[in-house]
């Protein structure tokens, strides 16, 4: 586990001064991205934020009017998508992640999630820069809780109007009570396209640490993933690995994704292709985003 979060902590560290970014490109949220205002008296407003300051916020409705709001009057904030038809959608606030793998968009600075991969398997991730994301948790199974921890360090190198470029790990890592190292992927991933419609790509590659014999795998695992909203609550997602030495296997999956004001849901079956074909597992995710204003 040391060397690979020396590994991470040095690239980490020759990334920061050489980050690269679009020249005056915004952050990769859509840009029909507005927040909605719910105040106290249980009224709603809709429009892009101006300016904010300790006491008020300057909101600008889509009529091009400026209203500035009283904090204390504010009972919560959130993103929405305002459709060209003037109806309101909540934002996918899950979109780091497709079903399981990461997508090349990091989580903003000062928001959060807390997932659930079949029940068991919680993740906590968190923006700690509005490009570099922490994620992490234990299983929930007998003989794996505390025992078993999962780590998943992620930094956006690039981020323009419709691409993000990242580069992250995920490592499976023992306490001294089990005693068996650690095992994990390193991958690359890019993001193409809007919060509504986007492709995915990615390449990873594996890596085990046991007894003090590190090993890495030559061959790439490459991943292709895509995300399609079709409806004011509904996004379909696939996400799709291949290998291709030996010969080319992979797993295919596909579902969708329910959108909430906070809380969002993913359904979705996979199946393995190649010498061994098998279907079809269910992969369900619970996700619950805090931060952010919410």
């Amino acid at each position: 586990m040391r060397r690979l979060l020396w590994v991470l902590g040095l690239a980490c560290a020759c990334l920061l001064p050489t980050r690269l970014e679009a020249q005056d490109a915004p952050r990769s949220a859509t840009a029909d991205s507005v927040t909605e205002i719910r105040l106290r008296d249980g009224s709603v407003l809709v429009g892009r934020i101006e300016r904010e300051t300790e006491t008020s916020v300057l909101l600008v409705t889509p009529g091009g009017v400026r209203t500035e709001i009283p904090r204390a009057q504010i009972l919560s904030m959130r993103r929405v998508l305002l459709r060209p038809s003037g109806e309101v959608w909540p934002d996918d606030d899950n979109v780091s992640r497709l079903f399981f793998t990461s997508t090349g968009r990091a989580v903003p600075k000062g928001e959060g999630y807390v997932s659930a991969y079949w029940l068991f398997f919680p993740f906590v991730g968190y923006g700690v820069t509005d490009d570099f994301t922490i994620a992490g948790g234990t299983p929930i199974v007998p003989g794996g809780i505390g025992k078993v921890v999962y780590l998943a360090p992620k930094y956006r190198v690039y981020d323009a109007e419709r691409l993000d470029v990242s580069l992250g790990a995920l490592s499976f890592w023992y306490t001294p009570e089990a005693d068996a190292g650690n095992v994990g992927i390193v991958y690359g991933v890019g993001t193409y396209g809007s919060s509504d419609r986007a492709l995915t790509f990615g390449a990873g590659w594996f890596y085990a640490d046991v007894e003090d014999d590190f090993e890495t795998s030559n061959e790439p695992v490459f991943m292709l993933g895509g995300e399609r909203r079709v409806s004011r609550r509904v996004k379909l997602i696939t996400e799709n690995w291949f290998a291709v030495n030996p010969g080319v296997s992979g797993l295919l999956s596909g579902g969708f994704r329910f959108v909430g004001d906070r809380l969002s849901a993913d359904f979705a079956f996979a199946g393995a292709t190649g010498t061994e074909a098998a279907c079809c597992l269910p992969m369900i995710n619970f996700v619950w985003s805090f931060g952010g204003g919410r």
